[in-house]
């Protein structure tokens, strides 16, 4: 399974507004199951530096492109709004799927 894995970072100062914002890039960028499921919609916490979150998503097969272009398309959306904010997109693979990245067959 290959899951798109996406981190934020933002002050703690501008949460209200980047909620809302989250609210709105994900009524004009909608999660669409053909291309990816959540599987943790999002998850916040403190840091030091003020706030962080992630959500992670399983992956559809050959669908890698689509579901980058959905995330990228919110965050960039709440990027140019909110100045402070940071984020990383991450594709990720389960166990078998990464085996031959390090030179095992998978079973």
């Amino acid at each position: 399974m290959v899951y798109i894995i996406t981190e934020h970072w933002w002050p703690p100062g501008k949460s209200e507004e980047l909620g809302k914002l989250y609210l709105e890039a994900m009524q004009k960028f909608p999660d669409d199951k053909s291309i990816f499921k959540p599987v943790i919609q999002s998850a916040v916490w403190s840091v030091q530096e003020g706030m962080h979150s992630i959500t992670v998503g399983s992956v559809q097969p050959g669908k890698v492109k689509e579901a980058m272009n959905i995330s990228s398309n919110r965050l960039l959306m709440i990027g140019k709004a909110i100045q402070e904010f940071r984020y990383t997109i991450n594709i990720a693979y389960d166990l078998i799927e990464a085996m031959p990245f390090v030179g095992l067959k998978a079973p």
